[in-house]
């Protein structure tokens, strides 16, 4: 009996830490990756990215957290607020990363917007690129 039940929590906890999340009629593929990148002394990426639900290709990633290079805790230094928003009504996505601690001097951008429109098909496709230094946007 024993058994049973945890072989019920077991695939109750299996199928909860699936990687999709629906956005809007369509439910996307979603992965996290860590990456390390070499600038501002070594920092750490977390990009979570979205995959086409009909035909699994790579559609666009999300940067959320970038820290320094060490083991992770609550007190490390994180260097982007990244926000991610979407839009039911007109199918919209915005994405914003917000770079602090020093780290909007080094890339000299204060923060990042992209929107994305997503499409019947479920397809995702860049409308708007800004990026702010000193508060002014300039679209790209």
């Amino acid at each position: 009996m024993k058994a049973k039940i945890f072989l019920l929590l077991l695939t109750a906890f299996f199928l909860s830490c699936n990687s999709y999340e629906k956005l809007g009629d369509f439910k996307y593929r979603t992965t996290i990756h860590k990456v390390f990148n070499d600038d501002f002394g070594g920092v750490i990426i977390s990009i979570k990215t979205y995959y086409s639900p009909t035909k699994d290709t790579f559609l666009f990633g999300n940067k959320f957290k970038i820290q320094k290079l060490d083991f992770e805790g609550e007190n490390d230094t994180n260097y982007i607020n990244g926000k991610f928003m979407y839009d039911p009504v007109n199918k919209t996505i915005t994405t914003t990363q917000i770079f602090k601690n020093g780290y909007e001097r080094f890339l000299e951008v204060d923060s990042l917007v992209r929107v994305f429109v997503q499409k019947i098909d479920g397809s995702i496709v860049l409308k708007e690129y800004i990026k702010y230094k000193d508060g002014i946007g300039r679209s790209e």
